[in-house]
C-alpha cells in the first residue's frame, strides 16, 4: 500500500483564497463532466494541485446531505490523487443532480474525470 502521508489531502491542497476561486471561474477555464459530477480546471502558476468541492443548497436542502456527498467527493480525490501526473492546477469539483450515487460509482466518475484532466493537460 501506497505510504498514508501521501495520500493526506491537506489544508494546502485545498483552494481557499477567494481571489483563486474568481480566477478559477472567470472565461477561459477547462471543463468536464461524468454526470452528476461536473470539474472546472485552470492552469496556474502554483506547484500543487489545488481543490474545491461544492454542492448546490438548490439541490440538496439538508446540511447532511450536502455535507455526505462533499465527503465522498473530497474522498474519491484524495484517493486517486495520484491520477494528475504534475502540479499547477486549481479543480473545482461541483455536484449537479439531487439524488445521491453509491460511493463506488462516485469513485468510478472521480477517476474517469481525473484521468481527462491529465490527458488535456498532456495535449497542451
Amino acid at each position: 500500500m501506497d505510504n498514508p502521508l501521501r495520500l493526506r489531502l491537506r489544508k494546502c491542497q485545498r483552494l481557499c483564497s477567494r481571489k483563486a476561486q474568481e480566477e478559477l471561474f472567470a472565461p477561459g477555464h477547462g471543463s468536464l463532466r461524468a454526470h452528476p459530477l461536473h470539474a472546472i480546471f485552470r492552469r496556474t502558476d502554483d506547484a500543487q494541485v489545488r481543490i474545491l468541492v461544492s454542492v448546490p443548497k438548490r439541490h440538496f436542502k439538508h446540511a447532511t446531505d450536502r455535507n455526505r456527498i462533499k465527503r465522498q467527493l473530497r474522498e474519491a480525490y484524495r484517493q486517486q490523487q495520484h491520477l494528475l501526473t504534475a502540479g499547477g492546477l486549481h479543480i473545482a469539483f461541483l455536484w449537479a443532480d439531487s439524488q445521491h450515487l453509491p460511493t463506488a460509482e462516485i469513485f468510478a466518475r472521480m477517476k474517469r474525470i481525473l484521468q481527462q484532466i491529465n490527458d488535456k493537460r498532456a495535449d497542451v
